[in-house]
Parts: structure tokens; sequence; C-alpha cells
């Protein structure tokens, strides 16, 4: 099944998704045509930073400046998006973003601001538009590198809770068929990098005490689940089935799944591109 097709599939089951899948398509769509990143990291020399805990677009070491690429394509993006006929709430923001993004050195520091991991407070006007468009650019600028971090990657000297790429705490998981059975992966819902952790585990604080770990089921979603811990109250969106997995982990088609888990007492403690409040 095409990603169209599959997305179209996935709305007729959850239409309440549809003006965000829409909001997708349109960012998607503008950025098409993004160049991705033609350099490469210093691998060995990254190798002792990675066993370290650093992620790779962290690492002096590795020597990746993707600031100017990762400017270009945001500039794209947001002049693209500016273009387009969009919402009232976020057509002001998307105007005023590109006229920002024009000056001198903005869009990089933007790119700087992402990778240096978004702070809680602080960072640029309309933060959450920036991330959002940001990290947009940067999966398509970031894909082939992901790929090939992802091939040279020793598994066994990363298992931690947050991305190797990028260092974002996960938006998802899924499970994945090993040697020994069933494995588990997270999932970077900012630069798409996917990454083996722990089956029993909370990424966010650590929890490896099966008592407060817990799973809940969801009878309308039955290849959808909440791995959620006890100690944290943060919880990871977990996807058990096999089809359209690059959709399904891309986060936004279970936002869904944030307002159940809230509702249950959980908080989201996993990197999402799609609080857009005050942009």
């Amino acid at each position: 099944m095409t990603n169209e097709a599959a997305t179209k599939k996935w709305i007729a089951g959850h239409p309440y998704l549809e003006g965000v899948a829409a909001f997708q398509a349109l960012v998607e769509d503008a950025a098409a045509g993004v160049a991705p990143l033609v350099r490469r990291p210093e691998w060995d020399a990254y190798a002792p930073d990675l066993a370290a805990g650093v992620p790779l677009l962290r690492s002096a070491r590795a020597g990746l400046d993707v600031a100017p690429d990762g400017a270009a394509a945001l500039r794209t993006i947001a002049g693209r998006v500016a273009a387009a006929e969009l919402p009232p709430a976020i057509a002001g923001a998307a105007k005023a973003l590109d006229e920002v993004l024009r000056e001198p050195r903005a869009a990089e520091a933007a790119i700087a601001w992402l990778v240096c991991g978004s702070p809680e407070k602080g960072g640029p006007e309309s933060a959450g538009l920036v991330r959002y468009l940001g990290w947009t650019a940067m999966q398509h600028v970031l894909a082939p590198l992901v790929a090939e971090f992802g091939r040279w990657r020793d598994e066994e000297r990363w298992r931690r809770g947050e991305c190797p790429t990028c260092g974002s705490a996960p938006a998802m998981g899924t499970l994945v068929s090993i040697a020994e059975g069933r494995g588990r992966q997270l999932a970077c819902g900012c630069c798409r990098t996917r990454w083996a952790f722990k089956r029993v585990a909370c990424p966010f604080c650590g929890n490896e005490d099966a008592n407060r770990l817990g799973v809940l089921e969801l009878d309308q979603e039955p290849e959808l689940r909440l791995d959620v811990c006890e100690e944290c109250k943060g919880y990871v969106k977990t996807y058990t089935g096999t089809r359209d997995l690059e959709l399904v982990l891309s986060d936004w088609p279970t936002l869904h799944l944030d307002v159940l888990a809230r509702d249950r007492g959980y908080e989201r403690r996993g990197a999402s591109l799609y609080e857009l409040e005050g942009s």
C-alpha cells in the first residue's frame, strides 16, 4: 500500500485527525525536493562519544555541521508554507516566521537551537512552529545519514532512552522480531531514528521494576497500546503491528492516544512536534 493510500485508510478510521493530516501533507509537500546532507561524520572518531552517550548531532568528535543544510531546508519549507492557504490560527505565525528566517543567520540559529535540545522554556518566537518545520526540514536532510548511522551503530553501545542521533526523548515504540523472540525499538519523532531499547524499562526515568510498569490495551486500537510507568507517570505509545510502520510511527496518527493517556493521569514525556500553541 502506498503511503498516500495508507494515510487515507487511517483517516477513514480516525476522521478527527483529518485536519492534522491535511497540515502534515501540506508541510511534506513543501519539503519535497529538499537536498539530503552530503557530508558524513568521522565515524571512528565519533565511536568513543557513542559509547559515552553523546548523540551524533551533539558530538564535536563527529565533525558534522548540519546547520547550513538544515537552515537552507527550513527557509525553503517556511517560505512555501507561508505562501499556502492556511487556517487563520496559524497563517499569521507562518508568515511572520518566514519573514524572520529571511534575516541573516536566523535560520542557522533556529537549527542550532533544535540540535542543542529545544529547552522547555525560552527559544525563538513561534517556538512550536519552528520546532515542527525545523525538524521536518532536518528529517529530509538527515534521512540518508540516519539510515547509514543505523547500519554502523552497535546498538549494545547505546541502549539509552534518548535518540542516538539527536538526543530527543522517544515519541513512540514498536516491537520487532529478533533472534530471542520479540525486541523493542524506540522511535524519535524529531529525526525519525529508531533504536533498540530494553523490553521492560521506562526510557524516561530508567525504572526497571516490572511491578511499577504496565501496559494499557486499547479496545478500539488492537495494534496499539500504552506502555506506562508508575514511577514518573510517563508512557510510550507502542505499535505492535507491522503494516505501514513509517506512517504509524510518525506520531501524528496517534495523537488521540496522548489525549487518552492524559485523561488517565499520565504525562507525555516524549518530544512532540505537534504542540503548536503560542505559534
